[in-house]
């Protein structure tokens, strides 16, 4: 087994509301780091994280389920929690020993009580914080709308880092933002991706926000602040 140095170890809960994709959240990450070759799911009862008789039986997370996976080099160790606030135990107990939170919106239902509460007790536990909107392959999803919520639950600050390019069953497709590219997973579950630069409007898109990104990260840095005046810009490097 390979061995990691503590700086290149990352820990981090998946919260947030009953029933918004957190297992299958996972279990995609797990599928694109290719730690396995195909995702599961919550119906045969053959997702990795709720391997208890009880969790697919019942079809719902009820402890808090430790993975990892390695990406870019560097070894991230995630926690799926349940949603339900009969197990916000296992929730609370995973945010104190992560390093930042990972809260997860329903793409059709928004945020709910347990989206505020995971933000709550992140935000308790002194660590970062970052938002996946899930579901976006289910009809009648809205990006904006929910950004929106987001923003008025959590402030305006809130930045869009990647955007759904083709919402809607058979979606795949995601804008990155600080890349401007296009991600386009294969259906098959695999959790394969290919990537290619943004064009036309989603290029225009990828810009516009990028210069607001840009300004957000200056905003927090007096150092970039002064390079972002003395360049007009910033490099990826400095972004990150």
């Amino acid at each position: 087994m390979k061995e990691y140095q503590a700086a290149e170890i990352r820990n981090f809960a998946i919260v947030g509301h009953a029933s918004c994709g957190k297992t299958m959240l996972s279990e995609a990450m797990l599928a694109c780091a290719g730690v396995i070759n195909r995702m599961g799911s919550i119906a045969a009862g053959s997702t990795v994280s709720d391997y208890h008789d009880s969790e697919q039986q019942r079809q719902i997370s009820v402890s808090a389920t430790l993975m990892h996976l390695e990406w870019l080099n560097k070894k991230f160790n995630l926690i799926d929690c349940p949603g339900y606030a009969d197990f916000l135990g296992e929730s609370l107990g995973a945010l104190r020993v992560s390093d930042f939170a990972l809260i997860t919106v329903h793409a059709n239902h928004g945020v709910g009580v347990g989206t505020d509460a995971a933000w709550k007790y992140a935000t308790q536990n002194g660590i970062p914080k970052m938002i996946v909107v899930n579901a976006f392959d289910k009809e009648e999803t809205d990006f904006e709308k929910t950004l929106a919520q987001i923003r008025e639950h959590f402030g305006e600050r809130v930045f869009p880092l990647t955007l759904p390019v083709n919402p809607g069953p058979g979606f795949n497709q995601v804008l990155d933002v600080p890349r401007s590219e296009v991600i386009t997973f294969a259906g098959d579950r695999s959790g394969k991706y290919t990537e290619a630069a943004a064009s036309g409007p989603w290029a225009e898109r990828a810009k516009e926000l990028h210069g607001q990104l840009i300004e957000f990260i200056a905003e927090s840095d007096d150092a970039l602040m002064e390079k972002f005046f003395a360049q007009g810009g910033l490099s990826e490097e400095e972004m990150r």
